[in-house]
């Protein structure tokens, strides 16, 4: 039963319906109805695929039935709903937020694909049905799922603003709405200026390369004089002047905006170039021969070019924090160790990728560290790491992590053929690489491809008194258009560890974030340590399946993950 839970999690149903009234058609051969709208909830009775009922409540992603034993709660990510529609619904104007959007010919996943719309595409929303919007885009009219169209007409008051801040973290998400949920349109790294050009509540609105982007406003700083004075002094970008950074190595470069385009070059994960044009997700970027070709959109993290990352070796310094450190080829944890460093080991840093540093060695040669296992340190001697773990952080703290599946389980099967048991597996080693570093002490439920039970799981995070337990999982679905990252909990003492990686997560990530949910899942519900499920992608979404396969998503979900461990223990 868990197996079928972990492949059919919950479906984003956006905010409260506010409709009570229509009907579900169940869309499984057997269905629970339950007590009260969670899985933790009692079953009332039972019923069957093709049989309809009437709602009379609905509450976030359940719906409220009447049934011949009385009245209970379905799951709307098993029915299909048809809802009568409201008198007072008026059409307004919409906007998608995600990219690859299929526009259906009816309100359900089983209906035709009309049409493909993509991020940041306006249109009129007509009418709706559920959890279902009927959208009109030029002359073609479908349905969509309400979760990927962002009202423009409710967007929360702007306030105008004019002054310019400075980022303070790396790898912030810049989105294109002032929401968790909308789409992420690139990054910004700490030391980045920006134009502040509007705020609502928790965000601030930006110039990000030639369009108006959100940022969180956690993640900024103004000087006393509103930033006008003395900034341009450290950072001389613009944040019209955009960069591209490859995340998959030996990326084509082609002759046009197409995957059937010639071949005309090749570029390499980390390298940066100057995004010239945008058209369809493709980018064009000019070679070091002088040669003009376009670029899949998919594989570019988009930022701004800052002086402070290009070169800081004359103002910065790495301090070693633990004996036997790596040291790399490339800024990664996959790529071969060059040397090994001893803790009070100093090295001038020539320039910073993500969350690692290129120093400058003995021999003149350069190598790659992480940031997390280092301190760093100006030229004149002030400390500038980041000040995450204020009380104890990571150090001596039982962490289990549990790689979901292994063995005769292989989990979920991706749309192409992927395991989950061996992503799971990978991510898990990553975390594992970082959480020793900093000084944890690690327990892997499995370091192979093995089966184990899920109380014998549970039964690891007992015996060693952990002080977090992260299970590692990837998502499936029916529908292949939903994607993104999930972060469940099952007891309130659990919660506050689930926001934390939950937000950590969501600032770093590149996908769309699903939010932190109560889940009914073995692991956590029987665990009596502080403990979550992670859900990292969807594999039945062949994009999200292809990007985190790469290293490159791995590392950064662990990466995400390992801070906001180090955020719950700090506070």
């Amino acid at each position: 039963m868990l197996i079928i839970l972990l492949m059919f999690p919950f479906q984003p149903g956006g905010d409260n319906v506010h409709a009570e009234s229509g009907k579900v058609t169940i869309s499984v051969s057997t269905l629970n109805v339950r007590t009260g709208p969670g899985l933790s909830f009692s079953v009332l009775t039972k019923v069957h695929r093709g049989e309809e009922y009437k709602i009379v409540d609905t509450q976030k992603d359940w719906y409220k039935v009447k049934t011949n034993s009385g009245e209970g709660w379905v799951a709307d990510w098993l029915v299909s709903v048809e809802s009568a529609v409201s008198e007072g619904f008026s059409p307004h104007e919409g906007r998608v937020n995600t990219d690859g959007l299929r526009v259906r010919s009816g309100p359900s996943t089983s209906d035709g694909v009309v049409t493909v719309l993509q991020s940041g595409d306006a249109v009129t929303v007509t009418d709706h049905d559920g959890d279902w919007l009927l959208v009109e885009s030029g002359s073609t009219e479908g349905w969509v799922h309400r979760q990927y169209v962002s009202d423009t007409t409710s967007t929360p008051s702007k306030k105008s603003e004019d002054k310019q801040g400075i980022i303070t973290d790396n790898a912030l998400n810049v989105r294109n709405s002032p929401s968790l949920q909308s789409s992420v349109l690139g990054v910004l790294n700490k030391g980045d200026m920006v134009e502040v050009s509007g705020s609502v509540s928790g965000w601030y609105e930006i110039v990000f390369g030639n369009e108006k982007a959100w940022i969180s406003e956690s993640y900024v700083e103004f000087s006393a004089d509103g930033g006008e004075s003395g900034a341009d002094e450290e950072v001389t970008s613009t944040p019209e002047d955009l960069v591209g950074i490859i995340t998959v190595h030996g990326l084509n470069v082609r002759d046009e905006t197409s995957l059937n385009g010639k071949v005309v070059g090749k570029v390499a994960k980390g390298e940066k170039y100057k995004l010239l044009k945008e058209k369809n997700n493709w980018y064009q970027i000019k070679l070091s021969n002088g040669e003009k070709g376009w670029i899949a959109g998919w594989y570019v993290q988009k930022t701004v070019t800052a002086a402070a990352h290009e070169n800081n070796s004359s103002n910065e310094n790495i301090t070693v924090l633990y004996n036997g450190t790596n040291i790399r080829s490339d800024a990664n944890t996959g790529s071969s160790v060059i040397k090994r460093a001893s803790t009070g080991e100093s090295f001038p840093v020539t320039s910073k990728n993500g969350d690692w540093y290129e120093v400058e060695l003995a021999d003149g040669s350069t190598g790659f560290v992480a940031g997390w296992v280092v301190s760093i340190r100006s030229a004149a001697g002030e400390n500038t790491t980041p000040s995450r773990n204020k009380s104890g952080g990571l150090q001596d703290k039982v962490i289990v992590i549990d790689p979901g599946h292994g063995g005769r389980d292989s989990g979920t099967t991706g749309a192409s053929g992927t395991l989950e048991k061996l992503l799971t597996m990978k991510t898990g080693e990553l975390l594992a690489e970082r959480l020793k570093s900093a000084g944890a002490k690690v327990i892997m439920t499995r370091k192979t491809d093995e089966y184990l039970s899920l109380p014998s799981r549970v039964s690891l995070s007992h015996y060693y008194q952990a002080d977090a337990f992260i299970s590692i999982h990837f998502d499936s679905i029916l529908d292949s258009s939903i994607a993104g990252h999930t972060t469940y909990y099952y007891q309130d003492q659990q919660k506050e560890l689930a926001e934390d990686i939950h937000g950590s997560l969501s600032d770093r990530l590149p996908t769309l974030d699903r939010g932190v949910r109560i889940g009914d899942y073995h692991v956590i519900r029987e665990n009596n340590r502080p403990a979550v499920l992670l859900e990292l992608g969807f594999l039945s979404n062949p994009t999200e399946e292809a990007n985190v396969n790469t290293h490159y998503f791995q590392d950064l979900a662990a990466t995400a993950i390992y801070h906001g461990l180090g955020d719950y223990f700090s506070e």
